[in-house]
């Protein structure tokens, strides 16, 4: 992806504080090094003639492994039929389960349960609210706190293998959102040039986008920005920054961002000031308007792109000797959505329960959820992740008939019944 820089188009109706900048801000789904894997693998899950790239003898998944995963996998659990699962691959066009909608959620942070490692998550959000991205290295990087605060963490210890910057973490939400609001009480980590600290919606499915953005070059700007259809390997357009002088540096204490996304406009608010407003009215045809997730993010900026490491500050220090680290902190978040999640039969629904139940990946009829991981000869793979965590060459060693099951797999039943009685 190339660069493009564009001055920032000011779109908003509310100009409190604001300014313009030569920085326009970067989409995470393409920046971020962890969200633009997942996006990557996302735009490239289908072959040129749409059907499921890693398909076990090519073509459409199988009946028994229905779902194409956004990484190009067949299988059966939410893992390949839930979140980014590619209809046009699948087995048929209703195989792909329904996104599991928002509730209403005001979280405090008592539960450390509620977050989980995408490589443990089973795929149904009643048993996490967070997920933690695809973090590189062996270091955990976003842990709930014992003192009840969510905290993400960036630091160089291990260098990140795409960037050779530091690796920090993204967590976003187990569930969707398509209009509400969202507000969190942050204490940002950009105390530094190069540190990017994110609280935003984002899907890596449509690749629409809504931000709230701080970068180490300057703490006391917040960077709003939106995102309408980015795709990997197209121009993108930057002309809907706006930055905002807050006049206090973000990093030192917290403060509240709010926003707002309904069918007609976007507000953005910080400490409970509007800072900005964009109609729908004003943006036709580039109107961020398909189901996101929340996420929160700390990356860094300063080891990317040369457009990028323009906007967020050259050269982020992380001495002495690597051992500097970077946290930001979420005291709390809230999210209402317009139209919450109220459906009386449990997601997805009878049908598709009955579909993993019967259906395979990696050669096991309950749906790898809790197995121990398998191999199809091209490298490990972490069964029922639908190939966010394996390894490309592994090929269709998700769902193989010569694919190797190891370890021990929960029963069903223990996930149905946490899915029933929730």
């Amino acid at each position: 992806m190339r660069y493009i820089s564009i001055s920032a188009l000011v779109l908003s109706a509310t100009l409190a504080s604001a300014q313009t900048s030569p920085a326009p801000g970067q989409p995470e789904s393409l920046f971020n090094p962890d969200f633009a894997l997942v996006r990557s693998k996302v735009a490239s899950a289908l072959t040129s003639t749409g059907t499921c790239k890693f398909a076990p003898g090519g073509g459409s998944c199988p009946q028994n492994a229905p779902c194409c995963s956004g990484a190009g996998y067949c299988g059966s659990d939410p893992a390949f039929c839930a979140d980014n699962c590619q209809a046009t691959g699948s087995f048929a066009a209703d195989s792909c389960w329904p996104l599991p909608m928002a509730v209403n959620l005001d979280d405090q942070f008592k539960d450390k349960s509620r977050i989980v490692n995408i490589k443990d998550f089973n795929g149904f959000p009643t048993t996490a609210d967070w997920v933690v991205d695809r973090t590189p290295g062996t270091r955990e990087h976003a842990v709930i706190t014992d003192d009840d605060k969510l905290v993400l963490k960036l630091n160089r210890v291990e260098k990140h293998p795409e960037t050779g910057g530091g690796i920090g973490a993204t967590v976003h939400s187990s569930r969707w959102m398509k209009y509400g609001t969202i507000e969190a009480r942050i204490k940002t980590a950009s105390s530094m040039p190069g540190t990017v600290s994110s609280f935003i919606m984002i899907s890596p499915i449509s690749g629409d986008e809504i931000d709230f953005e701080i970068v180490g070059r300057d703490p006391s700007d917040v960077l709003t920005n939106f995102y309408y259809r980015v795709q990997p390997g197209h121009e993108v357009d930057h002309t809907n920054g706006m930055h905002s002088n807050v006049n206090l540096d973000t990093s030192l204490d917290y403060h509240t961002y709010r926003l707002d996304w309904t069918p007609t406009e976007m507000k953005w608010w910080f400490d409970g000031e509007l800072k900005r407003t964009t109609l729908a009215s004003q943006v036709v045809g580039k109107y961020p308007d398909t189901p996101m997730r929340i996420a929160f993010g700390i990356w860094d900026g300063g080891y990317g792109s040369n457009g990028t490491a323009e906007w967020a500050g050259q050269n982020t220090s992380y001495e002495p000797n690597d051992t500097r680290e970077y946290q930001l902190s979420v005291d709390w978040v809230k999210i209402t959505p317009m139209t919450p999640e109220n459906a009386t039969d449990p997601w997805p629904g009878a049908k598709y329960i009955s579909q993993m139940q019967n259906g395979q990946n990696n050669g096991n009829s309950n749906g790898g959820i809790g197995n121990g991981g398998g191999s199809n000869g091209g490298g490990p793979i972490i069964a029922g992740d639908g190939g966010w965590m394996g390894d490309d060459n592994a090929a269709t060693g998700l769902y193989s008939a010569g694919s190797a099951v190891v370890g021990g797999a929960v029963a069903l039943a223990t996930v149905l019944a946490t899915v029933l009685l929730a």
